[in-house]
């Protein structure tokens, strides 16, 4: 651990001097998306009604990809080409490799050095990237790059070199809240708004990003994470955690936990700053399984005023098991609240709730089995690239 590292650690752990910091941080970030957010509905009033913002968005992407070569009858004979940087047993590779015809470059190793600002680190990346998508270009043409970077990672150069070919990047995105503008105090490229013009749809997990996008010229795509119901599933196993929280202890996450230890609740921690290890995939959902309550944070950043759809929003129903996390209208569009999920508005409600529910086992069960359901019906990966790949017609509608 370095000196500074060290030092950040140990002020962490001065609980007013954390709020104070933390505080102050918040304010910065509700601050510079009330902004963007009111600067951009004053451009895109009027975008999702009728006819709806897809047909809108549809006619900024012919702008710029003059569409597929040929339009496939069958998911098989898509080709995509996957940019991901976790080769886990949770990745989305795994999600759609079984049914569309897959090629996957996953940049693991180079991005912590990327995210410290290593450019000769993020340059041979580039060059490995265009060379791996070539060669799968010429094995057999791809239909669609599927990329989850922002700007530290690949260079608006890179994605048009790779455009060149006549070949559509959907830049998936879901952090846009908080890291869409570039950060110029960080010394080294940042940000999603400097890849604006460099591919042809901006997939996003947020419907008011959805506006930014199209704002500033480029189609977007609404495409909340979704979940592999055959990793992500029911598990023979007892429960034995009452309430767990799978992630890392930043921002307001120790107040919260805190606060509901404080109320006599058992909370079982697992990542970064609680004195626990970082879990494996496999172990994550042997976590869902063991615990009657699966506790998600939806703030973004340090900020618990804006929220937005996390992969455990997915994940946690999708394997079968009860999600209480706070109230995201997206979120309510997606699972029936009460029924499929449930949903709290602060800690007080939070901790009322896992009171409440934890006498009741058998309804816990029941709203477990119901969000499976709706996860089968409506939630996988699959359905969301089928959707996307209609929505571009390299797929036909009737798939």
């Amino acid at each position: 651990m370095s000196i500074q590292t060290n030092i950040k650690e140990r002020l962490r752990r001065v609980t007013w001097l954390y709020e104070l910091v933390r505080k102050r941080r918040a304010r910065k970030t509700d601050s510079e998306y009330i902004s963007l957010r009111d600067q951009y509905y004053a451009r895109t009033r009027g975008l999702f009604s009728e006819p709806g913002y897809l047909v809108k968005s549809r006619e900024l992407l012919e702008k710029n990809w003059p569409g597929p070569r040929t339009v496939k009858s069958y998911p098989k004979d898509v080709r995509l080409f996957v940019v991901f940087p976790v080769a886990g047993a949770t990745c989305w590779y795994r999600a759609v490799e079984g049914t569309f015809d897959t090629v996957w470059i996953d940049f693991a190793d180079y991005i912590s050095s990327m995210e410290q600002g290593d450019t000769a680190v993020r340059d041979r990346f580039q060059k490995k990237l265009l060379e791996a998508f070539y060669q799968a270009h010429r094995e057999r043409p791809i239909d669609l790059v599927w990329l989850h970077a922002y700007h530290v990672h690949v260079a608006p150069q890179t994605l048009n070199e790779i455009r060149k070919a006549g070949v559509p990047v959907g830049l998936h995105s879901l952090d846009d809240k908080h890291i869409y503008l570039e950060n110029p105090r960080l010394g080294f490229p940042n940000g999603l708004k400097p890849l604006i013009g460099a591919v042809d749809v901006h997939l996003t997990n947020s419907l008011e990003c959805v506006r930014w996008y199209m704002a500033e010229g480029s189609a977007a795509y609404y495409m909340p994470q979704g979940v592999e119901p055959d990793i992500f599933k029911p598990l023979p196993m007892a429960k034995d955690l009452d309430v767990s929280f799978i992630g890392a202890a930043y921002g307001m996450r120790r107040q919260f936990v805190k606060r509901m230890r404080q109320a006599g609740i058992r909370v079982s921690c697992f990542g970064s700053g609680w004195g626990t290890r970082r879990v494996s995939g496999e172990e994550q959902i042997e976590i869902y399984n063991r615990s009657f309550i699966n506790l998600g944070i939806g703030g973004v950043g340090n900020s618990d005023r804006i929220t937005c759809i996390k992969g455990r929003d997915m994940s946690v129903p999708g394997s079968g098991n009860v999600l209480l996390t706070l109230y995201d209208a997206e979120l309510a569009r997606m699972w029936r609240v009460g029924e499929e999920i449930l949903c709290y508005y602060n800690n007080i409600d939070c901790i009322d709730q896992i009171h409440y529910y934890l006498e009741r086992p058998e309804e816990l069960l029941a709203i477990g089995q119901a969000a499976r359901v709706r996860a089968l019906r409506e939630h996988t990966w699959t359905h969301r690239m089928k959707g996307l790949l209609r929505w571009m017609g390299i797929l036909t509608q009737e798939t």
